[in-house]
């Protein structure tokens, strides 16, 4: 682990593992722990750059953010920083915004890009989940806004089968070092983040992820997104809700490792079955549910 003194932030970031670099952005309220579970799958494959976004976690913020293009440039300040000039890229729910926003502003930087749980505009349902999340961290106690944002992030199913886990994360995020000035922050840039339409363009393949049960952030707003993304793949996830690779990643590590390898054109991937639900293939990954 390691700081990277940027012009607007003391940047954390660790670099595990071997392979074409991948930078993984985490989401709202979410710091590079996150990725835990799925580090040592990845890593046998790539590079894989985690960090915190400025003010959370570990990464300390010279200047809060006000935009998501101020998210951003930290990014491109951590990558010059690491001496690195494309990479692929992984953005899950505020962290796939983040990295929609820096593949329009910054194409030439990315080879790859994996855009999981979010969404490319704001629909009214959208802001009212995102009015809810602001009240709930302004009028709740840390715990219960932990506990309400997890909630929300997890299909039925999965935490019906797993509530000692859920407990647990819950826990483990009440315990990390993130304020609610800092989430709140995130909050407003997410707020701000509307592109124009007509400039809307990206142009590095790209494989949406979405979960078929995510309240935060539905997967038909997703499917929608990957429409205007030409030669996108998108898949949906059955039974997950609004962290697919997180919550099951043996239906979704092996193909956003099979994405990420991939060298043909991405008019290759545009086919019927890239609609389809995954299922997990035998063999192709070895899980772990060790951190690192």
């Amino acid at each position: 682990m390691a700081w990277a003194d940027l012009s607007d932030c003391r940047c954390f970031y660790e670099v595990v593992g071997d392979g074409e670099p991948l930078i993984m952005i985490p989401g709202l309220a979410a710091t590079s722990r996150v990725w835990d579970p799925i580090v040592p799958d990845l890593s046998q494959f790539f590079s894989l750059i985690l960090y915190d976004n400025r003010g959370i976690g570990k990464s300390l913020a010279k200047r809060k953010p006000n935009t998501l293009s101020d998210m951003v440039s930290d990014i491109v300040e951590l990558l010059d920083f690491l001496q690195i000039d494309r990479v692929h890229v992984l953005g899950a729910s505020l962290g796939g915004v983040i990295a929609q926003r820096l593949a329009i502003d910054h194409p030439s930087r990315i080879n790859r890009l994996v855009l999981v749980s979010c969404a490319d505009a704001f629909s009214p349902y959208l802001r009212q989940i995102t009015m809810l999340l602001a009240h709930s961290l302004r009028r709740f106690p840390k715990e219960m806004f932990v506990r309400t944002l997890e909630l929300l992030a997890t299909a039925p199913e999965f935490l019906d089968a797993n509530a000692d886990l859920v407990e647990q994360r819950v826990q483990n995020k009440c315990r990390t070092r993130v304020s609610a000035r800092a989430v709140g922050n995130q909050l407003r840039c997410l707020a701000r983040s509307e592109v124009d339409p007509k400039h809307y363009r990206i142009v590095a393949p790209t494989l949406v992820v979405a979960g078929e049960y995510d309240p935060i952030i539905p997967g038909c707003y997703a499917r929608r997104m990957s429409e205007k993304i030409p030669g996108s793949v998108y898949v949906s996830v059955p039974n997950a809700g609004h962290n697919p690779l997180i919550d099951h990643p043996q239906q979704v590590l092996a193909r956003v490792i099979e994405f990420l390898q991939d060298r043909g054109p991405a008019e290759q991937e545009n086919s019927m079955d890239c609609y389809m639900p995954l299922f997990w293939r035998p063999g192709a990954v070895h899980g772990s549910d060790s951190g690192r």
